[in-house]
């Protein structure tokens, strides 16, 4: 009885430690795949916010640069060996709950609904005070939701030509705006 105990255990104990590292290796290949300049494509209005119409569709041409050393927000933002952490979320919720605010991505406000899982890359500084972002990963897209607004940013090579790996979740949108 004992050694059928153990044997379990010892079971669970590799099942676990290699569905994490299995996990690790999936996060890991994703932020390879992720690293690259990116250009805002599409602007919309998903919710109220303070920042005004003219402001946010400023943003449309303007890059962003995720690279292994460095990231470069489109506001002049760049961090120097920036901390890069993929996390993954189930899509799916009970019907009728309300997630946190924390929790509310993209399919929350109506965007990628048939996504099963969301992927999200989270960027810090080295320095704690400065601000982190979050961009949700869609495809050769990165999601951002900020202040009520919904910029969608397409992945561009250094010639400016769209580099595509994946299109298992093709965006919704185009480049009108709607809101």
């Amino acid at each position: 009885m004992v050694s059928t105990f153990k044997l379990v255990l010892l079971l669970f104990t590799f099942f676990v430690s290699f569905s994490t590292f299995a996990e690790n290796v999936g996060c890991n290949e994703l932020l390879e795949r992720v690293y690259g300049d990116y250009s805002v494509e599409g602007v919309e209005r998903y919710r109220g916010g303070l920042t005004s119409k003219e402001k946010a569709l400023s943003q449309l041409n303007t890059h962003v640069s995720i690279k292994e050393d460095e990231f470069m927000f489109w506001n002049g933002v760049i961090y120097e060996d920036p901390i890069y952490k993929i996390e993954a979320y189930e899509a799916l919720g009970e019907e009728g709950s309300v997630p946190d605010p924390s929790e509310r991505y993209g399919n929350f406000y109506g965007y990628g609904q048939e996504r099963e899982r969301i992927r999200i890359i989270n960027v810090r500084s080295q320095e704690t005070t400065s601000p982190s972002y979050m961009f949700e990963v869609v495809g050769d897209e990165l999601w951002f939701f900020l202040d009520g607004w919904f910029y969608r940013l397409k992945k561009i090579s250094s010639d400016n030509s769209v580099t595509s790996f994946s299109h298992s979740a093709d965006s919704i949108l185009d480049n009108n705006i709607r809101g």
